[in-house]
């Protein structure tokens, strides 16, 4: 029996593709002050080749090949893109511009709150918690878990069993919802959860690695989530 529904953040309740995009244009900048030839164009190209790694992080992994593995140099750019989007999303109206909510997700919130307990589960800075209050979502969740507030890192498993102890639900009765086969699908096939994956940019396309990447419903839009659990 499902008495609970787990939910990652981005690409999931709301489009975070416009926000990448412009995370990748500041790094663009970032490299070229520092005499690193790295266009916004050439940081695209490499997107689906690092996707096909199943590497946790896109944007760190970009940044590691660019500089060459140079640890130092690496912390470096990390830290001032960091500094520089955190900055820029302290701007309500801004975080949502480049972020926005997926259509029909808070009717779906608001109908499945009523028979189940929801959760966040996601690897994202401590900030979102009050980037959910930009969109008026933090009333639905019980939970939060949060990569950045934890230090811990998906696809590891105890960040989704952290949020089954929290919640007193058991794993097999949780149903996650998430638009990666490795952070999301992955670690929740392991812990025997039912998985939905959303099809959405830049994840699309991932491809399964064995059959523990395979979700056990997918979906190209989240509130199709309402046709697949039962209220």
């Amino acid at each position: 029996m499902i008495r609970a529904v787990f939910f990652d953040l981005g690409s999931t309740l709301w489009d975070d593709y416009p926000s990448e995009l412009a995370y990748w244009e500041t790094l663009s900048g970032i490299f070229a002050r520092r005499g690193l030839a790295a266009s916004l164009e050439q940081i695209m190209a490499l997107v689906p080749e690092v996707i096909a790694s199943y590497c946790p992080s896109l944007t760190r992994a970009i940044v590691w090949r660019t500089v060459g593995a140079d640890r130092q140099l690496y912390d470096e750019v990390i830290a001032e893109l960091v500094r520089h989007m955190l900055e820029r999303f302290r701007d309500p109206a801004e975080f949502r511009r480049l972020n926005p909510l997926f259509d029909g997700v808070p009717v779906m919130l608001d109908l499945l709150a009523r028979k189940y307990t929801l959760a966040v589960v996601s690897q994202n800075f401590a900030e979102a918690q009050e980037w959910m209050q930009f969109h008026g979502l933090s009333s639905y969740f019980e939970h939060t878990t949060l990569s950045g507030k934890e230090h811990m890192y998906k696809p590891d498993p105890r960040l989704f069993l952290r949020t089954c102890e929290a919640l007193n639900v058991e794993p097999r009765e949780v149903v996650m919802v998430g638009d990666r086969l490795d952070n999301d699908i992955w670690p929740a096939n392991r812990l025997r959860m039912t998985t939905v994956r959303v099809l959405a940019d830049p994840y699309r396309i991932q491809q399964p690695r064995y059959h523990c990447d395979v979700p056990d419903f997918t979906v190209e839009h989240t509130p199709e989530l309402l046709n697949i659990v039962p209220l």
